[in-house]
């Protein structure tokens, strides 16, 4: 690593971490709206301005994320973060999602009767943060510091109906299950420090590279590591968790957790691994990195094992998913088998293969957030109408909403002129490219099969006849600008990909340089 990755400054600080340090103060900021200027303030009234305060907040740090040079590379503070063109995609999805996640919160939050509102719009803001410090990470230590404070923040909102005994039951289960998961984390981190006297990603490629490789130690310490990224990606077979959270959290934070969460743990995985443990770093033209190129045999032993895990992913999130009757348990093993298409993407190891993710990421966020979006409204109150059955007759009782339920579904099937598809085409292409015809056969049949359950859906809302009154929520005007936010983005990227396509391409090509 340059010099330069250990120098400090204040100007260093602002540019690289400038935007975690907006996120933390603009927390603080809505908590003490709440506590001391809006305390005698009634409780709608507080909702809507505490939302609104942390959508501007989230929009005015997307903006300072995003307006940035990208002509240079980035830059390391203290061996610690890294902000490049990489990761900036990576942060201004996140933060994107937590802003269609505060707008529908307004509308979901007055339906379910949620009037203290501060703690809620501030631990989701610290979700955020916490996935930008994960993403941001190039040390072992702190990307666990950011998963954690990730991962508190999002127990804590899907318990937040706390009265609510599935809401109980999802938040213990992905307590107890994520703290499994965290601490094969550390002690794949803690190997891996005793293996190589550093945590930092590149000495440890570095170190590596030297032929310690080949160490069992190393082999377990890489599985470790992989296993405690895995939950968090919700990879069979640590996809235990999934469909219980997903059901019992509140519904926006249910969509919020389907994409954050999902965006930082594959940024941190490809980060991790593309650096630490892949040949990646000597293609920099650093004389020092040079030697890393003979980390393609370490390849070759995580790569088969993520295969399989790729191919179990596809196959069983798309198998269990056809035989679901409540839409968010259904969406909960959907998103596990989008998981392992996105897999595909890290399995080409390539630039197509990387971009794919990243593109598929931004499709997914879209699509994910407004079919749950659509869902809250028309689910009213929490498990009111969250059944196949409920959606029976809706199409022509609530066009727009069967509508725009429609469009999110289709996207998520794949089918043009949609973001689905073109993500999609990507990942394939990419695998394909380099020799992962079956499963790319595998994830093109599996798409066959999500079709089934995801038209199921469409054709219950306009082919089958109501069983039983369903009153969705009035449209309210935050939560609908979301919904049609996300609907028009995701025909709009299937439309004309290529500028995102573009910025992908960009984006990833940074990896190897900036540390």
């Amino acid at each position: 690593m340059s010099d330069v990755g250990f120098a400090f400054s204040l100007h260093q600080l602002w540019q690289v971490a400038g935007c975690q340090i907006l996120l933390v103060l603009a927390a603080l900021i809505v908590l003490f709206v709440d506590l001391a200027v809006l305390k005698d303030t009634n409780s709608k009234s507080r909702i809507c301005i505490l939302g609104w305060l942390t959508f501007l907040l989230l929009f005015a740090i997307f903006g300072h994320v995003t307006e940035r040079d990208w002509g240079s590379v980035g830059g390391v503070l203290l061996g610690v973060f890294s902000l490049d063109k990489f990761t900036v995609f990576l942060i201004a999805t996140i933060i994107f999602a937590g802003m269609l996640a505060s707008l529908m919160s307004m509308a979901y939050m007055k339906q379910n009767e949620l009037y203290r509102t501060g703690e809620y719009f501030s631990l989701l803001i610290f979700a955020v943060y916490g996935a930008v410090a994960m993403v941001q990470s190039v040390d072992l230590l702190m990307l666990f510091i950011a998963l954690e404070v990730m991962s508190l923040s999002v127990y804590i909102l899907a318990g937040f109906r706390k009265r609510d005994v599935f809401s109980m039951e999802g938040a213990l289960k992905y307590f107890l299950l994520g703290s499994f998961g965290s601490a094969f984390y550390l002690f794949g981190m803690a190997l891996t420090y005793g293996l190589t006297g550093s945590i930092n990603l590149t000495h440890i490629a570095e170190v590596l590279s030297q032929g310690i490789f080949s160490q069992p130690a190393v082999f377990v310490a890489i599985a470790m590591i992989m296993a405690g990224l895995f939950f968090k990606m919700a990879f069979v077979p640590f996809h235990m968790w999934t469909p219980d959270v997903y059901e019992g959290s509140p519904t926006t934070i249910t969509g919020f957790m389907a994409t954050a969460v999902k965006i930082a743990a594959f940024g941190a995985f490809i980060k991790v691994f593309a650096v630490a443990f892949s040949p990646l770093l000597s293609l920099s033209g650093q004389p020092s990195l040079a030697s890393t190129a003979s980390l393609s045999a370490l390849v070759g032993y995580w790569k088969p094992v993520l295969w399989w895990i790729a191919l179990l992913t596809m196959l069983f999130g798309n198998l269990i998913a056809v035989s679901q009757t409540n839409i968010k348990r259904m969406l909960a093993y959907s998103s596990i088998a989008h998981a392992g298409y996105m897999a595909l993407g890290i399995l080409a190891a390539s630039d197509a293969g990387r971009a794919g993710v990243l593109f598929y990421l931004v499709a997914y966020t879209l699509m994910s957030l407004g079919a749950f979006g659509v869902i809250f409204i028309i689910d009213n109150k929490e498990r009111g109408a969250q059944t196949l059955d409920d959606y029976r007759g809706l199409g022509f009782k609530y066009p727009f909403l069967a509508f725009m339920m429609s469009l999110f579904l289709v996207s998520m099937a794949g089918l043009p002129p949609t973001g689905g598809f073109v993500a999609k085409f990507y990942v394939f292409a990419a695998a394909i490219k380099q020799g992962y015809i079956f499963l790319a056969a595998m994830g093109i049949l599996t798409s066959a099969i999500a079709a089934y359950y995801y038209l199921r859906v469409m054709y219950m809302m306009y082919m089958k006849d109501p069983v039983r009154e369903v009153k969705p929520a009035a449209l309210d005007v935050p939560a609908t600008a979301a919904i049609i936010l996300a609907g028009v983005g995701i025909i709009y990227i299937g439309i004309d990909p290529q500028w995102l396509v573009h910025l992908a391409e960009v984006a990833q090509k940074t990896l190897c340089f900036v540390f």
